[in-house]
């Protein structure tokens, strides 16, 4: 289950850097219908499952929320370095 923590970590890291929050709900929504005829496969059982799917869910909004933050921090850094120099306002 600690990889596949990591793995939802990761892919909310990659959405939170390419799309907007409005992404999450889709991709929760699969994670759930997914994770949940896989953990009955393994026999986990159903409160396994929605145990997992729970954490999952809250590992890819962690992930998510990481990723953004890293877009932000990452474009402010390249705004500060593009607008550093002076701006010559006469000729």
């Amino acid at each position: 289950m600690t990889a596949f923590l990591i793995f939802s970590f990761l892919t909310g890291a990659v959405l939170g850097q390419r799309f907007r929050v409005f992404v999450l709900l889709p991709v929760t929504f699969a994670l759930v219908l997914t994770m949940l005829p896989v953990s009955m496969m393994t026999s986990l059982g159903f409160l396994e499952g929605m145990k997992a799917a729970a954490f999952a869910a809250i590992a890819l909004q962690g992930g998510y929320l990481f990723g953004s933050g890293a877009r932000f921090a990452l474009a402010a850094a390249r705004a500060t370095r593009v607008f550093d120099r002076p701006v010559k306002a006469t000729r």
